[in-house]
């Protein structure tokens, strides 16, 4: 399994909390518009009352993982053999490489 920094797909976390950040909102308005059409119990009242927390919760690990995320460092080059851990490609002890492009 490769290393989280050298994951080629987009980060889902943060977009699945937005997610359901704005689902609780949408939920905290709509609930109480349904309660009042009869169309749920008024059991979901209980529930009502919670919602906006939930959402501002729910908003602030979205914003807050997605900020971790930007901040991690990627490496989209292969670790050196030496090093093991560390970037291959911007290694400032190693002497500048130029090849050619192909052009006479």
């Amino acid at each position: 399994m490769p290393g989280p920094a050298a994951d080629p797909r987009p980060h889902r976390v943060p977009k699945a909390l937005g997610g359901l950040a704005a689902l609780a909102c949408v939920a905290c308005c709509a609930v109480p518009a349904l309660i009042a059409a009869g169309a749920v119990g008024a059991g979901a009242g209980a529930v009502v009352g919670r919602l906006p927390a939930l959402a501002v919760v729910l908003a602030v690990l979205s914003a807050g993982t997605w900020w971790l995320s930007q901040r991690r460092g990627s490496c989209s080059c292969t670790p050196k053999a030496a090093g093991g851990s560390s970037c291959g490609c911007k290694s400032p002890g190693d002497p500048l490489k130029i090849t050619s492009t192909g052009r006479p």
